[in-house]
């Protein structure tokens, strides 16, 4: 049965991720996330509780489902678009996309999206990031 539903939610989630890549490729980022209902907070400078989001049962198989259809998309690997499949379908809860930036040891910067749900990040590499908002 639990392969099942995984099966169902990588078919549920290949219409969502083909619509996010047109998109990416279309439209800027606060446009993508409003046609796939996720909130976009670029301007925050708070950062992320430290406590992980509690989660309703029925996000989990989503939620793998999102990893396995990305990790296997064409387009690459990115936590963007991740953050944009899981946020889409999880987008009942309410999530927001933010994005952070650090200096790594030698010297480049790195970014990173993650999502937040009742400013708790679902990533918990998020705090390593100071957030976008914050560079303001």
């Amino acid at each position: 049965m639990r392969r099942r539903r995984l099966a169902w939610e990588v078919l549920r989630a290949l219409p969502a991720m083909v619509r996010i890549e047109l998109s990416l490729r279309r439209a800027d980022l606060r446009e993508t996330c409003r046609r796939l209902g996720v909130r976009c907070d670029l301007t925050s400078a708070a950062p992320p509780a430290d406590e992980a989001p509690v989660l309703p049962r029925w996000s989990r198989a989503p939620i793998r489902a999102s990893y396995f259809v990305v990790s296997r998309w064409p387009a690459g690997d990115t936590c963007l678009r991740q953050c944009l499949l899981i946020g889409h379908r999880l987008r009942a809860l309410e999530p927001v996309l933010r994005i952070g930036v650090r200096r790594e040891a030698d010297g480049r910067f790195s970014a990173h999206s993650w999502l937040e749900i009742d400013g708790r990040a679902l990533d918990p590499t998020a705090g390593r990031y100071a957030v976008l908002g914050s560079a303001g």
